[in-house]
């Protein structure tokens, strides 16, 4: 036997908008990930070339006796973090962007 839902419980009041509905601030959070995309991807793509056409500076100590590939692999790592902390920042911006008085558009 089902329970009816409760109507005070919010799940059950209405159903909420998820921010996807407004396609400006999906467009603009679009934006903002394909731009930081194409910022990785020149990141990992310089990683990849210097691998397969400069193998020998990959190889050669960078820091501290570490080579090169390690120290920019590690970059790498850092960099998507970073970007991700972007990115959160720059949806966060938008959506601020997209709300009239308190309320989403």
């Amino acid at each position: 036997m089902s329970v009816p839902p409760d109507p005070a419980e919010p799940s059950a009041a209405a159903p909420l908008h998820a921010d996807d509905d407004h396609p400006a601030l999906a467009a603009a959070n679009a934006r903002a990930g394909l731009g930081l995309f194409f910022l990785y991807l020149a990141l990992y793509t310089g990683f990849v070339g210097l691998n397969a056409f400069a193998p020998q500076r990959m190889a050669r100590p960078a820091l501290g006796g570490l080579n090169l590939a390690l120290l920019y692999g590690l970059v790498l790592i850092a960099a998507a973090f970073v970007l991700a902390l972007v990115y959160m920042a720059l949806c966060r911006l938008a959506h601020g962007r997209h709300r009239v008085g308190g309320e989403d558009r």
